[in-house]
């Protein structure tokens, strides 16, 4: 039993990155980074800024190039794959604790992050942290709610495969995180419609769907891209400055002298005893 427990277990980003790279790699999963490479480079366009941050396990992608950010950080939960030649990792951290101070960061890419995490919630509130007031996130996911959705219980029952082990993170479910952490969700856009076999002929004569206009507004995607606001604004408190006399005491006020020829409105008349009259 517990053998069969520890297949539905999430194992550190850090350790998995290996595998889930080497899933990548395959021809389903060079496929499916394919439509997301494109759906995010049509979603970078529109986006402006100084720095730009990736988080992801795959070493050998870079959706920076697609940004018109010049300042291009990514980020590796493992050293892994640093070794490779067409490695885009610029540092490794603990996704969970980023080395960066609070709003810095412009727009924040968290590809295939949240579902291998074993703790998604610090990951995302850590990727909020350092995103600037009216910056963005953009979160690439699984699609639980897809065909690969449907069978991956049944493929985390059959193998201990780390793609197969993932949190079923439904897109309403990161809508109600972002509202929680002051984002506004712009958009969701489902990505790659196809049957997930893994085998290169059948990916490459099915792809009648994939050519369909509106695609990305069909449900069933094998993952989704979704884009979100920081909606927080940042303020400063302005303290303000105060007369140096007592808040509470008494003010001097200027004396001004009485004239005979002053004006009707202006003159001001001496205290006087009252007459008491006799009737």
């Amino acid at each position: 039993m517990k053998s069969l427990r520890s297949r539905f277990n999430i194992d550190p980003l850090a350790q998995s990155q290996a595998r889930i790279a080497q899933w990548f790699s395959t021809p389903l999963g060079r496929r499916m980074l394919f439509h997301e490479r494109k759906t995010l480079s049509e979603e970078l366009r529109y986006l402006f800024g100084y720095h730009f941050m990736q988080l992801s396990p795959v070493a050998n992608v870079n959706f920076g190039s697609a940004s018109r950010i010049n300042h291009c950080i990514s980020m590796s939960p493992a050293v892994s794959g640093l070794d490779d030649k067409n490695s885009s990792i610029d540092g490794v951290s603990d996704f969970c604790d980023l080395p960066f101070d609070d709003d810095v960061i412009d727009v924040t890419v968290l590809h295939h992050v949240l579902e291998f995490s074993e703790n998604p919630h610090q990951v995302l509130k850590e990727a909020a942290r350092v995103t600037i007031p009216r910056g963005y996130i953009i979160i690439v996911a699984f699609n639980p709610i897809s065909l690969s959705g449907l069978f991956q219980p049944l493929g985390a029952l059959l193998n201990f495969s780390s793609i197969s082990r993932r949190r079923l993170l439904r897109a309403g479910r990161m809508k109600d995180w972002l509202e929680f952490l002051d984002f506004t969700c712009l958009s969701t856009k489902q990505v790659f419609h196809n049957l997930p076999i893994n085998n290169a002929r059948f990916l490459a004569s099915t792809r009648v769907l994939e050519r369909f206009k509106y695609k990305n507004k069909m449900p069933m995607g094998m993952s989704f891209v979704m884009v979100a606001r920081k909606d927080k604004a940042g303020l400063t408190p302005i303290k303000p400055k105060w007369e140096k006399g007592n808040l509470l005491g008494a003010m001097p006020i200027a004396k001004q002298a009485i004239r005979a020829n002053a004006a009707k409105e202006g003159l001001v008349l001496p205290f006087r005893t009252k007459i008491k009259r006799e009737f």
